[in-house]
């Protein structure tokens, strides 16, 4: 199985509830800033007294910051800058040697990147020297650096630890060789206050794995109790430790992981509506809330309702799209893999050029994008002329889908994704159209069994356009009732 298939395959093995600062930017980038809670206002005004000492004294010094595991040092001390514009560049994170010519080389090339008309303090994020404190040649070489002004800027050493007799003697040892300060050190870090931390966990979920309602995964910040941590650290390690845990228990669950794909097939070019029920940064990946929120009334919707934790962990756990398959892409399928002697298509011009093409055409839709592992970031499909492959779908319609008319269409769709594989290269083990699955009772319209997974498609073949807005509760149902059925079968219901 390629490389691609196997790091797209399992939803579930993406999730991630980081519990530390330096974890949570990893994941983030930049948008981590969404996620910093400010500091208290002693803190503020600490930080504001610091910029003012430091500019009396045109040099830098030096800050420990003390704080349990978790309350924040590391949070405040990397993102200095967000609560004193005015005073603080971007900060320096530096994990080398304390030696005063070490620590000019790294200033000089992070100030490189500075305007040059920069004045502000640049602030260095000591790191990895927790309980650690720097001896009586480093403190030296720190000293002499506070003094030399690289870049012809002044600088700020914080250096964070969680024992406070530790920072206190860094803090004297400090005084000691550079004489006192105005301020008090070192600076006590408390952490964002303890009513905030629910609403950091949730959004820290939401923001890491850009799905919502994570919680309903069965691990819900709201059920810990907040006076039982020190620090939101503590907090959201438990946490993480939990959602870990059940993430765990769910991959476990079932025999052999399965990815869903719900195909709505009509006349309708692009997906219109499911763009109203699918994730907005996971293309195609269903969207549990605005699921139930499109037919709050249906009896589907009012089932689902009562059980929206099981929705969220179906949508999850089954790695639930959406997808709709345009004329273009149906039409060139039904040609190119099905009868010769398709009398319907013969008498709308569409001509049979044979399995590469129509696996090609197939490859260009968002279903054979799925299949082979694909990014996909919008929808395209390409094949037939869009108002020819229209008319040919008309002409097919009209002698309906029911009666099992479908079944025969969906082994044609089979065909070309099996295809569609070979000429990429995908190792598939089997691919099945209306045949039950080999470790259960479901009986998709296609099943292909890949290593790591078994993906299943499930087809609906509609007349006229239907992925348009008056349609909406329609998908909605038509989703919530495959997928209610899919837990039913996987016995994920009481």
């Amino acid at each position: 199985m390629s490389d691609h298939i196997s790091s797209t395959i399992d939803l579930l093995s993406s999730l991630s509830l980081p519990d530390r600062y330096e974890r949570l930017e990893n994941a983030l980038g930049s948008q981590v800033a969404n996620l910093v809670v400010p500091p208290s206002e002693e803190e503020k005004e600490s930080l504001d007294y610091i910029a003012q000492e430091i500019y009396t004294r045109d040099e830098g010094i030096l800050v420990p910051l003390y704080g349990t595991s978790g309350a924040g040092k590391t949070t405040l001390a990397s993102n200095v800058n967000l609560w004193e514009p005015d005073h603080f560049t971007e900060t320096l994170t530096y994990e080398g040697p304390i030696e005063s010519n070490e620590l000019e080389k790294a200033t000089n090339n992070f100030a490189s990147d500075l305007p040059a008309d920069e004045d502000r303090i640049i602030p260095i994020n000591i790191e990895h020297r927790e309980s650690n404190p720097p001896n009586d040649i480093e403190m030296s070489s720190i000293k002499r650096f506070l003094r030399t002004k690289p870049a012809n800027l002044t600088t700020l050493i914080l250096w964070p630890e969680t024992s406070i007799d530790v920072a206190e003697e860094i803090s004297e040892k400090y005084t000691d060789v550079a004489g006192p300060t105005s301020i008090d050190v070192p600076l006590h870090i408390k952490g964002p206050d303890r009513i905030m931390w629910p609403g950091i966990a949730e959004e820290t979920l939401r923001l890491v794995n850009n799905i919502d309602s994570l919680s309903d995964l069965g691990v819900n910040p709201r059920d810990y109790d907040i006076r039982e941590y020190e620090s939101i650290g503590m907090y959201m390690r438990e946490i993480s430790s939990d959602f870990n845990r059940r993430l765990q228990n769910l991959k476990r669950s079932i025999q052999k992981p399965i990815r869903l794909a719900i195909v709505f097939v009509s006349k309708s070019p692009d997906p219109g509506v499911l763009s109203q029920v699918t994730n907005s940064t996971h293309y195609g990946l269903l969207d549990a809330q605005s699921l139930v929120a499109a037919t709050p009334q249906s009896k589907i919707g009012e089932w689902w309702q009562e059980r929206r934790s099981l929705l969220t962990r179906a949508v999850v756990q089954l790695s639930a799209h959406a997808f709709a398959l345009p004329p273009s892409t149906t039409i060139s399928a039904i040609r190119n893999f099905g009868p010769i002697d398709n009398k319907v298509l013969e008498g709308q011009g569409i001509t049979r050029y044979g399995p590469a093409h129509g696996a090609r055409d197939f490859g260009r839709s968002d279903l054979g994008k799925f299949l082979i592992g694909e990014t996909m970031e919008g929808s395209e499909a390409r094949g037939k002329p869009a108002t020819e492959a229209a008319q040919a779908y008309d002409a097919l319609s009209e002698s309906g889908f029911t009666h099992g008319k479908d079944k025969q269409l969906n082994k044609y769709l089979a065909n070309a994704g099996s295809r569609l594989l070979d000429r990429r290269d995908v190792e598939v083990e089997e691919v099945k159209a209306e045949e039950k699955l080999q470790f259960c009772d479901l009986v998709p319209d296609n099943s292909f069994y890949f290593e790591s997974n078994v993906t299943c498609v499930e087809y609906t073949w509609r007349e006229g356009e239907f992925m348009v807005r008056g349609k909406k509760s329609k998908v909605a149902q038509y989703i919530l009732e495959k997928l209610k059925g899919y837990v039913i079968i996987l016995g994920w219901t009481s």
